[in-house]
């Protein structure tokens, strides 16, 4: 029999906390006690320990992304810029368009080195647009895993599971698939390029980028927009209060 407290957890805290988690990318068996969870179904004792078991799992990740502890630390490293010449000397940094991302190939990680060439006015409106439509609705814990992933740093199988179902939510975001496929593409054939390869021809990029899986090619996608300055994707306020 399940006690009063774990009911009341049940029935008002662990919902919300399923409805967290990557449900595409689970266990067939948490997947279904978490949908057990959501839609309000009756536990046994059993069920409710495995379930318990499940969000101590992700609840790690959720709570060091929401604390007030990390938006202390995110304050503490944000640098305050007070002259246009400052500015001017960061934006002018040639480093400011190179990412490096790594991947798994047949077990082995690999690091590609890329670099973004500039854009023009129409093309940074074009992102921007995308950008808001695709971050708007992220978790901030969402926002977390996804700038870890696309900065390269190693994930926990958790977060893995995580980055997946993100991946989803971005490619539903941009709605027609074919279409956006075309748009990222396209972007990519343009834009971006390993840093090895700036004398190779465009047919030659658009048979690179055509190879590479959809996912990953999101993915570099909105590491662009990152580079670009286009913040939506931050975890700090874009506006903060005057100090």
């Amino acid at each position: 029999m399940i006690d009063a407290k774990d009911q009341y957890a049940l029935q008002n805290v662990f919902p919300e906390e399923c409805k967290r988690l990557p449900l595409g990318y689970l266990e067939e068996h948490e997947k279904i006690l978490a949908e057990k969870c959501i839609n309000g179904e009756e536990f046994t004792q059993t069920e409710l320990e495995e379930l318990q078991v499940l969000l101590d799992k992700y609840r790690e990740y959720f709570n060091k992304y929401d604390s007030v502890e990390l938006e202390e630390n995110i304050d503490a490293n944000i640098k305050v810029i007070q002259s246009s010449t400052e500015l001017l000397n960061l934006l002018d940094d040639p480093n400011r368009y190179r990412f490096d991302m790594h991947v798994k190939i047949h077990g082995q990680v690999y690091r590609l080195e890329f670099r973004l060439k500039p854009l023009s006015d129409n093309e940074y409106m074009d992102l921007l647009d995308a950008q808001t439509r695709v971050f708007r609705d992220l978790s901030k814990s969402e926002k977390m895993v996804y700038s870890k992933a696309t900065n390269g740093v190693p994930l926990s199988p958790e977060e893995e599971k995580m980055q997946q179902s993100i991946q989803d939510k971005i490619v539903e975001k941009l709605g027609d698939v074919d279409k956006n496929n075309d748009v990222i593409t396209t972007f990519l054939i343009n834009h971006v390029e390993l840093v090895g390869d700036e004398d190779l021809n465009k047919s030659a990029r658009k048979k690179f980028w055509k190879t590479i899986d959809i996912g990953t090619r999101v993915l570099i996608y909105n590491r662009c927009k990152e580079i670009v300055r286009i913040d939506e994707g931050l975890e700090v306020d874009l506006f903060p209060d005057v100090r």
